[in-house]
């Protein structure tokens, strides 16, 4: 656990020595490091003004708890098959 925390300490050091001591690599990286830090700053502000708080795809919602009703089928769209139908389906699809 020290050996890593070392290594991030060190990682840091390297970079900010490898900033400091300028070069080409610095004149473009750095100004593109900024460009990118700022348009993620822009757009994770826009998300929350916009309400969003999670990625976009929606989750489906979560099963409930519990033991079901005596004589309640599976949910809607869902039908319950055998194995070998599931074989069936698969060759059929191949």
């Amino acid at each position: 656990m020290y050996l890593g925390l070392v290594l991030v300490v060190l990682a840091v050091l390297f970079v900010i020595v490898g900033i400091v001591s300028g070069g080409a690599f610095t004149i473009v990286l750095v100004p593109l490091a900024v460009i990118a830090v700022v348009a993620g700053v822009v757009a994770l502000a826009s998300a929350r003004a916009a309400g969003i708080s999670s990625t976009l795809t929606q989750q489906p919602d979560s099963k409930p708890t519990g033991r079901m009703k005596r004589g309640a089928g599976p949910p809607p769209g869902e039908v319950p098959v055998t194995p070998d139908e599931y074989v069936e389906a698969r060759q059929r699809n191949q």
